[in-house]
């Protein structure tokens, strides 16, 4: 059971978490979700939040957690080991392993892509997945798989001769005319169709408000 004076922080944080803005990936409120998890007994429950989640609340830590509950970021951490070591591939309800590896934001929307790289350990069908920056602008995917260690590069602009998105190899291409990733810094999110974050990525300077 956590002490009073972890309690009394937590509570703290919490509520600078539920005030922070909050991004297309959503770190605040995933942040929000963890420490209510966390709060009532110090602990993260094993394999509940999605990698995706996971690193996107440790993406919102703020100075309070170092000097309050420095606890907190070694659980998240924890818990994203479990992920990556395969900890949680069988666990019933697990959302499936699927990470955001590489960014390509600089040149047009024919040169920008996003590397995706499925790390569970069977194939993964992305029909109705959403890759969302910042801003929320969204690439919907339509039926395509990626299989299970394999790499998907999702770039954003169209393959020649083609007027629709359209997969080529192991190339996705979302058919957008214009540049999609901020070349100063952007948030990258990949969300199911049912809305679950199963993976973020920045770089740059991304917004904060």
């Amino acid at each position: 059971m956590p002490s009073a004076h972890l309690r009394c922080a937590l509570a703290a944080v919490l509520l600078a978490a539920a005030l922070a803005p909050a991004a297309s990936a959503s770190p605040a409120s995933d942040l929000n979700a963890v420490l209510k998890d966390y709060g009532s007994d110090a602990d993260i429950a094993s394999c509940r939040f999605t990698i995706g989640q996971l690193e996107s609340a440790r993406s919102a830590l703020g100075s309070d957690f170092n000097t309050y509950a420095p606890s907190v970021k070694a659980e998240i951490n924890r818990e994203i080991t479990r992920w990556k070591d395969g900890g949680c591939k069988n666990k019933a309800g697990a959302a499936p392993d699927v990470r955001i590896t590489r960014i390509q934001y600089k040149g047009s929307a024919k040169k920008e892509s996003v590397t995706l790289k499925n790390f569970s350990s069977k194939s993964v069908n992305l029909r109705g997945y959403v890759l969302s920056d910042y801003a929320k602008h969204k690439i919907r995917f339509k039926k395509t798989t990626i299989k299970a260690g394999r790499t998907l590069k999702v770039v954003t602009g169209c393959r020649k001769g083609s007027k629709g998105a359209v997969r080529k190899g192991s190339t996705y291409y979302a058919c957008r005319t214009k540049q999609f990733w901020e070349n100063g810094g952007d948030i990258a999110g990949l969300f199911t169709s049912g809305g679950t974050l199963v993976s973020i990525k920045s770089y740059g300077k991304p917004p904060t408000g």
